[in-house]
């Protein structure tokens, strides 16, 4: 008797072990990997080619919600803003960029949003954020302007493959805030100010609770505009 509990016991364990239902799943931490992507790699190489030894008045850096609005802020700025950008993929982008001799007069840098999401901590975060104003500096920016990360829905902020939580995007805007202060650098947060109520993304804005509906983009693309002729009008 005791012989068949021990196997019937053993052969329980064996099913549990081997069985995919019994342990929940436990996602990976989300990391910024586009730099290794070939994707992202050609999309910056192609950014080098098309911009090399040219000198811009304004530049804008971020992520897909920047990149959301395409070449629409005029001849003289360039959108380098690409998909699924942190301050990771920023700060690799940039020293590419740097490489490639690209000149600009005013930087406008719109990070953090996926900072939210992914896995980095906030010593990382700022050592980041502080290499990437000096990097900018480096491309000749005399005026250098830092947007906070954006907010998304409530209820996206509830689904962590989506966004990050609103108290996260609180504390990365604390930590840009800071950045900007010990780098001497604006943080203008009053200019998207709009596309929130409270503290999350307005849903008359958004096409999916963390991008922005072509509603949202008019507003969004006229305060970089803004950001760019103030810059330039204050000569």
């Amino acid at each position: 008797m005791k012989r068949v509990l021990k196997i019937g016991l053993l052969f329980g364990f064996t099913l549990l072990a081997s069985s995919p239902c019994v342990l929940p799943a436990v996602s990976s931490p989300k990391v910024d990997k586009l730099p290794s992507v070939d994707w992202w790699r050609s999309k910056v190489s192609s950014q080098i080619t098309a911009s090399t030894g040219k000198r811009y008045t304004g530049c804008v850096f971020g992520d897909s919600i920047s990149s959301g609005l395409g070449n629409s802020l005029g001849q003289s700025n360039y959108n380098f803003a690409m998909g699924g950008m942190s301050t990771v993929s920023l700060l690799e982008q940039l020293k590419q960029l740097k490489a490639g001799n690209i000149q600009c007069q005013n930087v406008i840098v719109a990070i953090g949003t996926n900072d939210a999401m992914y896995s980095i901590n906030n010593v990382d975060f700022k050592n980041n954020l502080r290499q990437i104003v000096t990097l900018t500096r480096g491309l000749g920016a005399s005026e250098i302007t830092l947007l906070p990360a954006f907010y998304s829905t409530v209820e996206a902020s509830k689904n962590p493959n989506v966004a990050g939580t609103l108290d996260r995007v609180d504390e990365i805007n604390t930590l840009i805030r800071q950045v900007g202060t010990e780098q001497d650098v604006t943080v203008r947060i009053d200019v998207i100010q709009p596309l929130f109520r409270d503290r999350a993304l307005r849903e008359d804005l958004t096409l999916d609770g963390v991008h922005l509906n072509d509603s949202g983009k008019r507003i969004y693309r006229q305060a970089l505009l803004d950001l760019l002729n103030s810059a330039v009008s204050s000569r």
